[in-house]
């Protein structure tokens, strides 16, 4: 009725013996319903019943222990190395970061100062224009006025 399809089990069976791994069921592909192959899992428990019975199996765990452990440290290790590294890189970023910004401190008071000095020098031109005119004005007054004077003393 619930899969047995005909199967009837003998009388001198019992249910361990009708479930143990030499009655397993066979198909092709090795796997069951489910897609899992217990064969691997089967020779895992297999192979720990006969480290269990050896007599180096106290020996073997701890080795397996201090590898593991080994391998945590190592592993602490390099996350260690990676974290400096890492902090390392920021510094870097951050004095590349501080310079760029120096240089560009730099390049702008340069720039300021030049603008700075040109800006005096045209005021500067401006002034001795200025003086210029001035004096070209003067200098022609005077001579308007000179002409003037002249020209009262030649017609007395």
């Amino acid at each position: 009725m619930f899969g047995g399809a005909g199967k009837k089990p003998k009388k001198d069976e019992s249910l361990s013996s009708v479930m143990s791994p030499e009655n397993a069921p066979t198909r092709s592909g090795g796997s069951s319903v489910t897609g899992f192959d217990p064969e691997g899992l089967e020779r895992a428990a297999k192979a720990a019943r006969e480290l269990d019975a050896s007599r180096n199996a106290s020996s073997a765990i701890e080795l397996v222990k201090t590898q593991e452990a080994t391998k945590q440290h190592e592993a602490a290790a390099k996350r260690a190395e990676m974290d400096a590294y890492s902090q390392q890189l920021r510094q870097q970023n951050i004095q590349a970061e501080a310079e760029e910004a120096r240089k560009t401190l730099e390049a702008q008071t340069q720039h300021d100062k030049h603008r700075s000095e040109y800006k005096d020098e045209l005021e500067r031109k401006r002034q001795v224009d200025m003086l210029n005119a001035q004096k070209y004005m003067q200098d022609e007054q005077l001579k308007k006025q000179e002409e003037m004077v002249e020209r009262q003393e030649s017609m007395r």
